[in-house]
């Protein structure tokens, strides 16, 4: 019975965690595990999805970014991400996957398109194992409050896994 037991509580635990994802903090390392739902994130710790790990190196208002200046009444915000490839095969990446939202949810803003090659391309591949780092500049209006940065894992079918949010101080 004891056997039968032990077996059971293994079962369930795996079952608990089938489709978690690990959060890994950039300095020590440290691993824990999520389960599916919303992960309120920080700049500077990894995040793994099911496809790919990254790091939100940073997150700044700048007055321009290459050569560009915001439209008056808008501002420029320069995400600083890190990616690495974990899945076997090439996971489609680039600017669709990483949106600012804000506390009203009433709208969302994307990158904008790639001025140059620091900026994350509109398409790319990501190979397992392979690491990159882009800047994602996004303008948004200067008056909008409660900004966040947000990537929701979907699958092909459009199935949601994790929402991942980090808050932007503005």
């Amino acid at each position: 019975r004891r056997i039968l037991a032990a077996i059971a509580a293994i079962a369930a635990v795996t079952v608990l965690f089938t489709g978690c994802n690990d959060i890994k903090d950039a300095v020590s390392g440290a691993v824990a595990q999520v389960i599916s739902g919303n992960v309120t994130g920080q700049v500077g710790k990894t995040y793994a999805t099911q496809w790919f790990e990254f790091t939100i190196d940073s997150i700044e208002v700048v007055p321009s970014y290459a050569g560009y200046t915001a439209a008056p009444g808008h501002k420029l915000i320069d995400v600083v991400i890190t990616e690495k490839g974990t899945f076997e095969t090439p996971s489609p990446m680039g600017t669709f996957d990483f949106r600012i939202d804000h506390d009203s949810f009433d709208d969302w803003y994307w990158p904008l398109d790639p001025m140059d090659s620091t900026m994350m391309p509109e398409e790319f591949d990501l190979a397992k194992d392979q690491v990159v780092q882009y800047h994602m500049v996004y303008e948004v209006p200067d008056d909008v409050k409660g900004l966040m940065l947000m990537y929701i894992e979907l699958d092909e079918q459009n199935n949601e896994g994790n929402t991942f949010t980090i808050n932007i101080e503005d």
